[in-house]
């Protein structure tokens, strides 16, 4: 079965032929906090370029900062005061948590070092920079001179009802005040290099030059220009672009008509979210879940799992709570395939799970690195005796990791505690938590329970070595003889315990706890 990233990848070979280079985009408004639903954008367009590389590619993937936009509103999160700043472009903004030299840095720097930690290449551009230094001039004056075209193709896809036909004074353009840098008005274009403007907010006018980078495509011009500018192969979008007649529709007919480049192949993405969370997220709103907070309790190679196995065009709905461990069983086994420690149900299954794996990690290790079992881990790092090094050794003596481990063996396991950690504080579900108790609960035993656990008690008094499956099988052998049902024997013991009816697999829970302290309990003693 052929991974879809290699299925476009052979699409975009097939339709634009063998070429030197092969250009992928994405492009991203920082106007907010670039979140979890905006990277797929990003990672749509860097792992299609990654499988036309594994067919040996020379690839370029732009991600084009489109910091040049308008300021549009203030979000909620953001002082209302910044309202002066309206319509000034957002890379001029002031930051206003005052930690960089703008607010679409503020957004960009953030995402940037994410990114950087997925060990993911790309050429991040700005666009600030590129109409500053005149990089788009010769695009922007042949809108101006085909801005007839250009209106006639935007009018051709507007309702007439809902969208009515734009105003005979529009323009492809819009230009930033050199004095306030607020969106000014335009006035005329002489046919050559200089637009004439007026500003309704500080009321200056005169004249600018195109060159001077005061002048800014409009943005539904702005994209296709783009697509024959950096001579772009392939750009994901979101459904909402390209629904009929949106941006994607009249950026087709532009870049190929105005700027003489075949559009790019696209393909269409779904929206992503987290799971139990209502209404779309928003950058401006607030209300985003981002990289970072992934990282707090899901390894890099994880992150970009969910990613590269989840086909574009379906909403993906990320698990923080309980379906997190699922996803830790399921990357863990689809590693263990990859590297031939575990068999897939069937071939194809197999060919594709292993094509997966290799699209989620930067770097294939030259072997397996030892996997601490998440859902060992989350309930490790709850009991307060167990420091890193103790769990380490708990892992050891019940066989979940060998004796001998190599350094990025440790990192790995040591990175796992730590998201572990982070996962019990943050998203996990209250009865997944608990805490031992100081004392032992007074509770009303009967006495078939009481020499149940007093023979428990003997035997663990007898035992300093032993594997989990023996305390198991001494655990269900103590119940079974004297005909007490499981449901009541494990309530019994998890309430001597932790005060709860359910907890952790009890087994190996309380192998991990002090041998001493397990004895004393069975018997009641503080």
């Amino acid at each position: 079965m052929v991974h879809w990233a290699d299925y476009v990848a052979e699409r975009i070979m097939r339709e634009r032929g063998d070429k030197e280079e092969y250009v992928v985009e994405s492009g991203i408004t920082p106007s907010g906090y670039v979140h979890i639903g905006n990277f797929r954008e990003f990672f749509t367009a860097y792992i299609v370029g990654r499988a036309l590389r594994d067919r040996g590619k020379r690839v370029r993937h732009i991600h084009m900062w489109d910091d040049y936009d308008r300021f549009r509103k203030v979000p909620k999160n953001v002082p209302p005061e910044w309202k002066e700043h309206l319509t000034k472009p957002v890379r001029e903004v002031p930051d206003p948590w005052g930690c960089h030299d703008s607010y679409a840095e503020h957004f960009i720097d953030l995402f940037e070092g994410e990114v950087e930690k997925l060990g993911i290449e790309v050429d991040f551009l700005y666009a600030s920079r590129l109409y500053k230094r005149g990089e788009y001039a010769g695009e922007i004056r042949k809108a101006l001179e085909k801005r007839d075209e250009i209106k006639s193709i935007l009018d051709k896809f507007r309702d007439r009802a809902k969208q009515p036909h734009l105003e005979e004074s529009w323009q492809p353009v819009q230009i930033y005040c050199p004095e306030c840098r607020r969106e000014a008005e335009f006035v005329s274009w002489d046919g050559e290099w200089k637009v004439s403007y007026k500003c309704p907010h500080c009321g200056s006018e005169g004249e600018t030059d195109i060159r001077e980078g005061n002048v800014k495509l409009r943005w539904r011009v702005d994209w296709p220009m783009r697509w024959a500018h950096f001579r772009v192969d392939f750009e994901p979008a979101g459904k909402d672009h390209l629904a009929a007649g949106g941006s994607y529709d009249t950026g087709r007919e532009i870049v190929e008509k105005i700027f003489g480049w075949p559009s790019p192949i696209d393909l269409m993405y779904e929206f992503v979210g987290i799971k139990g969370q209502k209404g779309k997220m928003s950058g401006s709103k607030g209300n985003v879940i981002v990289l970072t907070d992934l990282y707090e309790v899901l390894e890099p190679g994880i992150i970009r799992f969910i990613y590269a196995k989840a086909r574009p065009n379906k909403e993906l709905k990320i698990d923080l709570g309980l379906g997190l461990l699922n996803l830790y069983d399921e990357f863990d086994r689809v590693e263990r395939i990859y590297f031939g420690l575990e068999r897939a149900k069937n071939p194809e299954e197999e060919e594709e799970l292993k094509r997966t794996y290799e699209l989620s990690v930067p770097k294939i290790p030259e072997r397996l690195v030892v996997q601490a079992p998440f859902r060992f881990l989350v309930t490790l790092v709850q009991m307060p005796h167990l420091d890193e090094d103790r769990i380490i050794e708990v892992l050891k003596r019940q066989g979940h990791i060998p004796a001998k481990l190599a350094e990025e063996d440790i990192e790995r396991i040591k990175l796992r505690i730590k998201l572990a950690k982070n996962w019990i504080d943050k998203y996990a579900p209250e009865n997944v938590k608990f805490s031992l108790l100081p004392e032992p609960p007074e509770l009303e035993l009967e006495p078939e329970l009481r020499e149940a656990m007093l023979e428990v008690s003997e035997w663990l008094e007898k035992h300093e070595e032993f594997t989990v499956d023996e305390f198991n099988n001494i655990i269900f052998d103590a119940a079974k003889k004297r005909g007490i049902p499981s449901k009541k024997w494990f309530k019994a013991l998890y309430n001597l315990f932790i005060g709860k009816d359910r907890g952790p697999r009890l087994a190996p829970f309380l192998a991990s706890l002090d041998r001493d302290f397990v004895v004393r309990r069975l018997r009641l003693e503080g």
